[in-house]
């Protein structure tokens, strides 16, 4: 069926959650300095890695409303959401154009429009009914608390992601330094059931959580290392996403109350 009338069991949002989260990890390894805050259109895996160097009105779009979405969920800081939003917005401002509107494709290195130049109305229709939904959103977090319940979810959404790659590493390549044991117990220390409800509460919660989380990464980074698995193994992103997700909301609080 297209539509749901019932509401969401709690399993069935998190396996959303889940999904959701898996997909903003394409627009957290891919869009940086080197693409100049813009999404590349694609990435490749079979039968070689190659991601594609170029990006349209359509993809830009989608990449907005995507970091406002991982800011909704609480897998990014509000000033990390700012960052993300001013550096793009600020490239796209700078794209050449025809008569105001934008070309279809742009290299994401020298962001010159890729020959034959054209005009999508479809793209150029997408990107502005995305930037309508951008400037709603935007104005919504001016009024919503700096921290709440959404952070402990983002975190955790991270968390899930440790544990499921956990129950994929077999026993038929035994580390030397640190055990499964070690890494569970890691996981369970990031646990929390409740949310705090003052700033200083929020502020030792989150310095404990970054102490413990480096303590993830340094058993996710050991294991794999000693497994001989690369440094995109999927226990030791996800374990350093747990961090980051720590660090993005550890810096609004140092922000906003020194």
């Amino acid at each position: 069926t297209l539509y749901r009338t019932e509401p969401l069991t709690p399993d069935h949002a998190r396996i959303l959650r889940i999904a959701a989260r898996r997909t903003w990890r394409f627009f957290a390894t891919f869009v940086g300095p080197e693409t100049h805050g813009l999404p590349p259109d694609n990435f490749q895996e079979d039968p070689a890695p190659v991601l594609a160097q170029r990006t349209s009105p359509t993809n830009i779009g989608l990449y907005l409303l995507s970091t406002i979405a991982a800011h909704d969920f609480g897998w990014l800081g509000t000033i990390e959401t700012i960052e993300r939003l001013e550096v793009t917005l600020g490239t796209v401002d700078a794209l050449e154009r025809y008569r105001g509107h934008f070309f279809n494709w742009y290299d994401t290195h020298t962001l010159r429009p890729l020959e034959p130049k054209y005009i999508s109305t479809v793209d150029s229709g997408n990107l502005a009914g995305h930037l309508i939904a951008l400037e709603h959103a935007c104005r919504k977090i001016i009024d919503r608390p700096l921290l709440g319940p959404r952070v402990l979810h983002g975190i955790e959404d991270a968390l899930l992601l440790v544990q499921e790659a956990a129950q994929e590493i077999s026993d038929d390549r035994r580390t030397q330094t640190v055990t499964r044991k070690h890494l569970d117990e890691a996981i369970a220390a990031l646990a929390v059931s409740s949310s705090p409800k003052t700033p200083g509460e929020w502020a030792a919660l989150l310095k404990e959580l970054e102490g413990r989380a480096d303590t993830l990464v340094d058993i996710a980074r050991t294991m794999t290392e000693e497994r001989g698995d690369g440094p995109d193994a999927a226990l030791r992103v996800w374990a350093e996403a747990v961090r980051a997700t720590i660090t993005s909301h550890t810096r609004d609080l140092d922000l906003a109350i020194p």
